[in-house]
């Protein structure tokens, strides 16, 4: 028991000679956030940990740029929005229009052309040139095959030509008044055209003279105007139209009638 009591006091005598390690200086204006000092905290009260402020970003033009985009943004989807909406309602109003009206092209024929006084005049002598005189009367045959709608044809400006390639020959041009035609009519539109001293090379003038005895001439119609729909009393849809008539001889004619054929736009061509 004296040798242990001896070695414990001679231990306690080592670690009172041992340096002790000096304790580490907080920095000025340190605080613990974990563990306030008790002046600090409310009795009671937990201790909360304090957030980070939020940086300031300094003054830019950015905010403004970005605001701009959103615009911009909104005004394109509000107005392809909008172009949409018009456009389902226009396939929607087309759709009924064509169910309820079964709208259907106008018919047209040349009926008939007859001619008189057609005489050549002889120009001076061996000057390989004669002079044509000549009275037209050519019929075209409009039908309106829809039982709801109208038609209604502008001033149109019409020409007839007699003969083919190299041997046309312009029998005179006319103006005809426009007209309106109901569902279901029938409307015969007589042109008149003459020619007065039509100068003609020789060859030519032989070549007509021959195939209007032998009703092998060839005769076309070409006219100008202006075509609508009228539902009742309204007009709708008005576009500019050209009419091509013919194209058959007058020995064809006397019993058949010619097809035209309608241009729109000045390349859709369509058969009536």
């Amino acid at each position: 028991m004296d040798q242990k009591t001896a070695n414990i006091a001679t231990d306690e005598e080592n670690a009172a000679e041992k340096p002790l390690k000096p304790a580490l200086q907080k920095p000025p204006g340190f605080r613990d956030q974990q563990n306030p000092p008790a002046s600090e905290t409310p009795s009671g009260t937990a201790t909360l940990p304090r957030r980070r402020p939020r940086p300031m970003h300094p003054a830019s033009l950015y905010p403004e740029k970005k605001r701009r985009w959103s615009r911009c943004r909104v005004f394109c989807c509000c107005f392809c929005i909008v172009v949409a909406v018009i456009l389902l309602l226009l396939l929607v109003a087309g759709a009924v229009f064509f169910l309820w009206y079964s709208p259907k092209l106008p018919v047209l024929r040349l009926a008939s052309f007859r001619t008189s006084n057609f005489n050549f005049s002889s120009g001076k002598t061996d000057d390989g040139w004669s002079f044509l005189t000549a009275d037209a009367t050519t019929m075209l045959d409009f039908r309106n095959p829809n039982g709801k709608l109208g038609f209604y044809y502008g001033d149109a400006d019409v020409a007839v030509i007699l003969g083919e390639k190299d041997f046309e020959t312009n029998l005179g041009s006319t103006k005809v008044k426009g007209f309106v035609q109901k569902p279901g009519n029938r409307t015969a539109v007589i042109i008149r055209t003459r020619v007065r001293t039509l100068q003609v090379d020789d060859p030519t003038a032989k070549r007509l003279r021959a195939e209007l005895k032998s009703k092998t001439l060839l005769v076309k119609v070409s006219a100008k105007t202006k075509v609508g729909l009228a539902v009742g009393s309204r007009r709708i849809v008005n576009m500019g139209v050209s009419l091509k008539c013919g194209g058959v001889r007058l020995l064809t004619l006397d019993s058949q009638m010619g097809k035209c054929t309608i241009t729109i736009l000045k390349w859709i061509k369509l058969r009536s």
